[in-house]
């Protein structure tokens, strides 16, 4: 690829020539002659580095603080190594090497103007390039390094190429463990008396052996407290005894696509903000199996979605913590996936088309090259994709864009039968000897011309219209025509996979998000239908997860805690299904916690602050409160805040009719309400809300 730079010095060397021929001057020649042969020869050097460069390979390493690493861990930062090597003992152009950098890491710069993830110089085989840049990971999930983008040119700067060394690489990141500091509400260490799964006790409770002294606290029991140890001590000393009988937890995490819609983007001042639901939930669960941990009791998983549940069994254990993280890890690696039912693929493809495009450019430059992925001239101005999907009314100039190859058959076919009708007509009129036909030959011989001419003349204007305010369109035809074939060679489509896929939308949309979805890209989606429906409600999802319950709960000892981490507040009417999994999980001497994830940005419900028992009493908020609550950002704001508010009183009276307490998803605080509960029902037995 020619620079301007070289494109100057060619149109100088060359009127330098023409001047020393047109006017014959020997030393004007030879110097231009010269200059262009240097120029040849140059531009041939250039082209056989070129092809050693493109041999080149990567190796990279991601490190902490320590040592090397294969997982990394949410919001903590790593330090990533990055060698370029060269095998050939060909010479390399001038590289500028810049690493791709995966969308769920952020890097940390030493000032405004620095860039650490570029490196240049030359690679040979003594001396491979290095650089070195760390960077801070966001939310669970998983980082996907694709390789390195190079930028080679000579060193007069007159060609240019660029290249990408693929070397993908994806490393888990694991959500982030509290510290056990925090997490104060569980105080048993060890069981000491018998090993696990075997006890005397079929309820849980006190055991015989001591396990530690503390200070009395306002509520415990006065038989636990040491006597003799309080009057030494002047105070109150409260005596704790080991549990024999391990309390099962149950995680049910909601990993549908209502909770994998990005909510936030960017960084916040102390900490990465979440962008979606299912990051708060991992949180939840990643703490609460930290703690459990530490006090040895056995924590289950259950992930389910719109369509089935996966899960693990209770169990402790690092290895069991491990694989528990690891599922976590790959459920938030996901997106929502395929496009919200209710709406069309020409509108998927608007959000779509240009991210996925941008992505192809910087990973895959050399399937996107004229030679050989080529869009012809006509493809764009003579054509429009695609012609009979378009899937909603997009106004007249789309309608005209997507029809400029009927329009243009119409033309023909008008041209070709206003030639041959005159033709026939008169071939009847001798054979048939049929005077009659005098009037309609001389209105085809006059009538058929000029309605050609008028179809061709509106045609030519409907094709000028197009071509002045159509340059928008055509850029997508030319995107979709280059992604088309790219996702046809890549997910090895039929022969006419290309084909079908300039004239089918709604295929098109799904190879495109999965696309994106395998280099873990973010991209918009609408919430909302043509109809105003919430577009990731999912009611199947209620189903799947009562289904779950029953099963842990018929696999399940008593006094189990089943905690319920999912988005019910666009789903208040179809609680049915689970409704009853809970009351038999109730029955059963079990206890069920909901925690349900609300909206950020969106103040907490009144009815957060007040007490359980008097929620079935309360009202839903009124018209007069929610107007009170007024947001800073308009009647939008309020109406999602009262809609949302409604909602969570709907879902909180459903639930609190059983005795299940429903707390929102917004702060610091499930992990020790969750905590707490446990440790009522190892301490006291079944607690009643």
């Amino acid at each position: 690829m020619l620079t301007s730079r070289a494109c100057w010095f060619l149109f100088s060397c060359l009127l330098m020539l023409g001047l020393g021929l047109l006017r014959p001057s020997l030393p004007l020649t030879l110097l231009g002659l010269t200059l262009l042969l240097w120029f040849a020869a140059q531009w041939l050097w250039f082209v056989v580095c070129l092809s050693s460069a493109r041999r080149l390979r990567v190796l990279r390493e991601v490190r902490d603080d320590r040592s090397p690493v294969a997982v990394l861990w949410a919001g903590q930062s790593f330090e990533a190594h990055v060698w370029l090597l060269h095998d050939v003992k060909l010479p390399t152009p001038h590289i500028t090497a810049v690493d791709f950098v995966p969308f769920a890491v952020r890097v940390e710069r030493l000032d405004a103007d620095s860039t650490p993830t570029i490196a240049q110089g030359l690679v040979s085989t003594e001396e491979p390039l290095e650089w070195t840049y760390r960077f801070r990971c966001g939310s669970a999930g998983v980082a996907r390094f694709e390789g390195v983008r190079l930028h080679l040119a000579d060193w007069q700067g007159f060609f240019y190429s660029v290249h990408f060394v693929r070397a993908v690489v994806e490393l888990p990141i694991l959500p982030v463990l509290p510290s056990r500091g925090s997490q104060s509400a569980s105080k048993k260490r060890n069981n000491l008396l018998l090993p696990p799964g075997i006890h005397r006790l079929r309820r849980p409770g006190s055991g015989s052996e001591l396990l530690d002294l503390r200070d009395y606290l306002p509520g415990d029991p006065p038989k636990t407290i040491a006597w003799k140890v309080s009057a030494r001590r002047d105070r109150l000393i409260t005596k704790e005894f080991e549990s024999e009988v391990p309390v099962r937890c149950t995680l049910f995490v909601d990993a549908s696509n209502s909770v994998r819609v990005p909510a936030s983007f960017g960084v916040g001042t102390r900490r990465l903000r979440y962008d979606k639901a299912l990051d708060r939930l991992i949180e939840i669960a990643a703490g609460v199996l930290q703690a459990n941990e530490a006090v040895r009791d056995p924590t289950g998983l259950c992930l389910f979605d719109e369509r089935s549940s996966r899960g693990i069994a209770p169990n402790r254990g690092d290895a069991h913590r491990s694989a528990c993280l690891r599922l976590l890890s790959e459920a938030a690696a996901h997106r929502p996936l395929p496009w919200p039912s209710g709406s069309s693929g020409a509108e998927a493809l608007d959000q779509l088309l240009p991210s996925a495009h941008g992505l192809a450019s910087e990973v895959y430059p050399e399937l996107l090259r004229p030679a050989v992925n080529a869009v012809p001239w006509s493809a764009t101005w003579l054509e429009g994709y695609s012609t009979y999907s378009s899937g909603r009314w997009n106004g007249w100039f789309e309608l005209l864009h997507r029809r400029k190859d009927t329009l243009r058959r119409w033309c023909w076919w008008a041209s070709f039968w206003s030639f041959l009708a005159p033709i026939l007509l008169f071939a009847a009129r001798v054979v048939f000897h049929a005077p009659q036909l005098n009037g309609v030959l001389i209105a085809s011989l006059f009538v058929g011309p000029l309605a050609t001419m008028a179809l061709w003349s509106g045609t030519a204007f409907l094709f000028g219209v197009d071509a002045a305010a159509g340059w928008r369109r055509r850029r997508r035809n030319r995107w979709r025509k280059q992604m088309s074939a790219l996702l046809s060679a890549r997910y090895g489509l039929a022969p006419g996979g290309l084909a079908a896929l300039l004239e089918d939308d709604d295929s098109l949309a799904l190879l495109l998000q999965r696309f994106l979805n395998e280099h873990q890209m973010p991209y918009t989606l609408p919430l909302y239908t043509a109809e105003g429906r919430y577009a990731f409600a999912s009611p199947e999802k209620v189903s799947v997860l009562a289904q779950a319950l029953l099963r842990a709960v018929n696999k399940g000892r008593d006094n189990e805690l089943f905690v319920l981490l999912v988005d019910l507040l666009e789903l208040d009417e179809s609680l049915d299904p689970l409704l009853s999994a809970a009351r038999v999980a109730l029955s059963r001497h079990h206890q069920v916690i909901l925690f349900c994830p609300w909206p950020p940005g969106l103040e907490l419900p009144p009815l957060e602050k007040r007490p359980l028992r008097a929620a079935a009493e309360e009202k839903p908020p009124s018209d007069a409160e929610t107007d009170r609550l007024r947001s800073e950002n308009g009647l939008w704001n309020q109406l999602t805040a009262r809609r949302y508010r409604r909602a969570y009183h709907r879902l909180r009276l459903a639930f609190a009719r059983m005795g299940v307490a429903v707390l929102c998803v917004a702060g610091e605080e499930p992990v020790p309400l969750i905590l707490n509960r446990l440790e009522r029902l190892r301490g006291m037995g079944r607690p009643h809300s």
